[in-house]
């Protein structure tokens, strides 16, 4: 390959990645203070409606986000292969899809939907039908969210990574502006705010569907009869769909033993984990959107070296990422709870340290999951990884039938991780021909184990001689994710992508000099 090829596409990763991380922190920031303006706004019972009534919606949007990954591996791939034809086909199908989809949707929310809303939702009778609208606010947002996915996926094939930040952070800016008109306008604020969020999603799919038929030529529908990519479409994401049920139904099966076993403090202390875990998720989401396509392209294009070091790089990035910023929250996790929650339990402190772990255990399937993907080999590789990722329920369920510790279910979740990343590996090493394990150990793995104990020595020796302080977190903060910077540096690259990043920084910031 193009040596100036393959520098200019690694800067260009860099860059969607930067702009995405970006994107990532402004939009967590506005969205933690929007969060109080809306439980002031609402108050606690209305917040409780809203999040239960809309939770009846989002649980489908599911469905759509596996169609959407789906709709941009065949995307990224068409374009690997430099066929206009076939990215026009891929767009006109999916639109197709995405009708359907939105049709069913529609009709199971009003009905089978509905029947659950009206008898099983515990709602106060005063607040029923601002709850009924919350209802179908939440299902047009659904709509818009689905019909604006075929738009999405060609924003992210093309790798306009600014183009999406730019809108998102639009849509941010409206529902911020939502939340912010709970403190002014006096008409029901339930009702309020569903109608702010459902206008910010109408502009959104507007935003997105003129981008689209604007910058790409293949995003006009046209009639298209090509019954083999309708199967092709919907047997990808009938199988990534398997995956993305077993990962929900293994937090919701715990939420529920944990409720069992333990009571409702301890489901809350496992909720408070699962908004850390939520805000990791985007973090590492906004990392692999940028590798995912040119991955899915370089594998198409046969580029086998390429993807090698796109794959080397992305696990290397991702989860020395997450460790620079895991180590210090953990360490500081009693006084940042006490800041974000106005107090802090043990068990609270305790099941938000053991996500983290989970979390920088869950990154490292990713690259692997976007190599297989774009293989093609999705049967092959969701069934046996996902058949054991559903054997997490049953082992909970044993550790805590032995009276075994609520903390116990994190030991569970870890276990099975690690075991599917194993299995991960086995079914990449099978149905990849350039990945080798043993290069895997030694360039990734073993290099990393040291990495992890090497900075968390440093980082516990140094939190022994310091206060639990505002100040304290803001130093760890700093220092700690330097220190893993720089060991990551010696020991955690290879010589080829110690020159990289080097010569990526320098033509970052002082533009020219790589030129010279």
């Amino acid at each position: 390959m193009n040596p100036t090829g393959s520098h200019d596409k690694s800067i260009r990763i860099v860059s969607n990645t930067i702009v995405l991380f970006v994107r990532m922190s402004i939009l967590t920031i506005v969205n933690l203070y929007a969060v109080r303006l809306i439980f002031n706004g609402l108050g606690e019972e209305d917040y409780g409606i809203f999040n239960t009534v809309a939770g009846v919606v989002t649980a489908t949007s599911m469905f759509s986000g596996v169609v959407a990954l789906s709709i941009q591996r065949f995307y990224s791939y068409a374009m690997g292969q430099n066929n206009p034809q076939k990215l026009q086909e891929i767009f006109s199908a999916s639109m197709d899809i995405m009708i359907v989809l939105t049709i069913v949707l529609i009709i199971l929310l009003e009905s089978i939907g509905l029947w659950f809303f009206y008898s099983q939702l515990v709602i106060p009778p005063a607040r029923l039908n601002a709850a009924w609208w919350i209802y179908q606010c939440s299902i047009l947002i659904l709509v818009c969210s689905i019909l604006q996915i075929p738009y999405t996926a060609a924003i992210f094939s093309h790798e306009d990574m600014g183009v999406f930040a730019s809108i998102s952070m639009t849509e941010c800016l409206l529902k911020f502006l939502a939340a912010y008109s709970l403190v002014w306008i006096t008409i029901d604020h339930l009702i309020l705010y569903g109608l702010g969020l459902s206008a910010t999603a109408i502009i959104v799919v507007l935003l997105y569907v003129i981008t689209g038929q604007r910058k790409y030529k293949e995003c006009h529908y046209q009639k298209k009869k090509n019954k083999e990519l309708y199967r092709k479409l919907l047997s990808f994401s009938g199988w990534t769909l398997f995956g993305s049920l077993a990962s929900t139904g293994m937090l919701q099966g715990n939420t529920i033993l944990l409720n069992i076993y333990f009571g409702p403090v301890i489901v809350a202390a496992f909720g408070i984990a699962q908004q850390i875990n939520n805000a990791f998720n985007a973090l590492t989401n906004s990392m692999v959107l940028a590798f995912r396509p040119p991955m899915i392209k370089a594998y198409a294009e046969q580029q086998h070296n390429y993807l090698n070091q796109l794959f080397s790089a992305s696990n290397k990035f991702i989860f020395y990422s997450l460790l620079a910023i895991a180590i210090p929250i953990m360490l500081n996790m009693d006084t940042i709870l006490t800041l974000w929650l106005g107090h802090a339990t043990p068990d609270i402190v305790l099941f938000s340290q053991a996500i983290i772990v989970y979390i920088v255990c869950m990154a490292m399937h990713n690259p692997i999951t976007i190599v297989m993907q774009a293989s093609g080999h999705i049967k092959e590789y969701h069934l046996p990884v996902e058949s054991i990722t559903l054997m997490c329920f049953p082992l909970s369920w044993i550790l805590f039938h032995f009276n075994l510790p609520a903390y116990s279910v994190f030991i569970s979740m870890i276990v099975i991780c690690l075991i599917t990343h194993i299995v991960r590996l086995w079914c990449l090493g099978h149905f990849y021909d350039g990945f080798s394990v043993k290069d895997y150990m030694l360039t990734l793995l073993i290099p990393a184990i040291v990495i992890v104990i090497l900075n968390s020595t440093i980082a516990l020796a140094i939190h022994a001689y310091m206060e639990n302080t505002l100040w304290t977190v803001i130093l760890s903060c700093i220092s700690i994710p330097a220190f893993v910077f720089c060991s990551v540096f010696v020991l955690g690259i290879n010589k080829r992508e110690r020159l990289m990043l080097v010569t990526i920084i320098k033509s970052s910031i002082i533009p020219g000099v790589c030129r010279k």
